[in-house]
């Protein structure tokens, strides 16, 4: 843990550095003018949320505003397919979250969300929490199985998601083929409307993020029985991942990740990533990832692109594994 915390740690003081090198040498020129933050998603989701917290705090070092503009639709395409049509000169970003890597295997999408795009850094990781409604007869994931997998065909156990395609389907479509049972995928327009019929007994199971699922869990609502990523989550440390529940090697993480259109300077690139390294690092940053149950990631330029081909790679054979489609 602590040697990865030090790798972590000089990943930061390496871009950090680059960033102040290349300062000097774009500094008068870049930025000279607000930068646009296009974003996938409506006001007031997590990715807005974290965009807003990110905006004000990079405003001084950059020395011009952050503008968001909320571009949502399409599972994501509508605001990527701008972003990717934009000119390469810096004053046009997005972030975009994990699902970036998923909808272009479900939908026919005019980018390729890696060699299209140029990776700029990785923000945010959000692990997601496996959730029963109170009405179910089980305490854990292994008893969950079980009650999963004893219920006829016809009558499979609900399980509801934010939509199609998203890391809440992808992760439950992962479950029920590695655990061996079967579930009816029922898609909402979002998490409110999912949390909502989870906590009124509609869908019976799910996964959610911390935000949406800590407030459910508190009125005994519904049950957490376990985490979708390797670590436990800190403010739930009594409930165990899936992998350690009995389901080897299960892993599906939300994160969010900065990204510029192909062609952006190099020099940009590693000034805007250096700069939102060391944002993302501000405790005020950092208590707010924490407070909603994820974690910072940061690193360089290629560690996101790292990220974006591994998942990409990773998703396009769950997708076709799983046989998910798009409707």
């Amino acid at each position: 843990m602590n040697q990865h915390r030090a790798l972590q740690r000089r990943k930061f003081v390496a871009a950090a550095l680059g960033s102040a090198v290349l300062g000097s040498a774009w500094g008068s020129t870049y930025p000279d003018k607000p930068i646009k933050i296009v974003l996938p998603v409506s006001p007031g989701s997590a990715i807005d949320a974290t965009a807003r917290r990110l905006a004000p705090v990079l405003e001084g070092p950059l020395g011009q505003p952050l503008v968001i503009d909320n571009r949502p639709g399409s599972a994501g395409l509508i605001a990527t397919s701008q972003l990717v049509r934009s000119p390469a000169d810096g004053y046009t970003l997005a972030i975009v979250a994990s699902t970036h890597c998923i909808t272009p295997h479900l939908y026919k999408a005019s980018f390729h969300p890696v060699q299209d795009v140029q990776p700029v850094v990785a923000l945010t990781s959000g692990p997601m929490i496996f959730v029963v409604h109170a009405s179910v007869p089980a305490k854990d994931i292994q008893q969950f199985v079980s009650y999963a997998r004893s219920r006829p065909e016809k009558e499979s156990v609900p399980m509801g998601n934010s939509g199609n395609g998203t890391p809440l389907h992808i992760a439950s479509a992962l479950m029920s083929l590695k655990a061996g049972f079967t579930a009816l995928h029922v898609p909402y327009k979002g998490i409110g409307a999912f949390s909502t019929d989870l906590a009124g007994g509609q869908v019976l199971a799910g996964f959610l993020p911390l935000v949406a699922a800590a407030a459910l869990i508190k009125a005994g609502q519904i049950r957490a029985l376990g985490i979708s990523t390797l670590k436990r989550l800190p403010a739930l440390p009594d409930v165990p991942t899936l992998a350690e529940s009995g389901i080897p090697d299960f892993e599906v993480d939300g994160w969010l990740a900065l990204i510029a259109p192909k062609g952006t300077p190099l020099a940009i690139v590693q000034r805007l990533n250096g700069e939102f390294n060391n944002a993302l690092r501000t405790p005020e940053l950092e208590r707010f990832v924490a407070d909603s149950g994820g974690a910072v990631i940061g690193g360089t330029a290629k560690d996101c692109e790292s990220l974006f081909q591994r998942d990409f790679a990773g998703y396009g054979r769950l997708i076709a594994e799983a046989g998910i489609k798009a409707d």
